[in-house]
């Protein structure tokens, strides 16, 4: 099991952050994630493993002037 902003979603082997995105609705707004404390950001989404008992943190994109 893995934790997506506190709530528990089933792991699988070869995990990517992009395979969780595709599983929950409206995440076109983050381009960036914390994974076990380390910020990600989208390029790497489709590459980086994500370890069984992980802890991630969707960041949305934070605009301003």
């Amino acid at each position: 099991m893995i934790n997506v902003d506190e709530k528990k979603m089933p792991w699988f082997e070869g995990m990517t952050i992009a395979s969780i995105l595709e599983q929950i609705e409206d995440t076109q707004f983050c381009s960036v994630i914390r994974l076990n404390g380390k910020l990600v950001s989208s390029p790497k989404f489709s590459e980086t493993i994500v370890p069984d008992n992980s802890t991630i943190q969707l960041l949305p994109l934070v605009a301003g002037g």
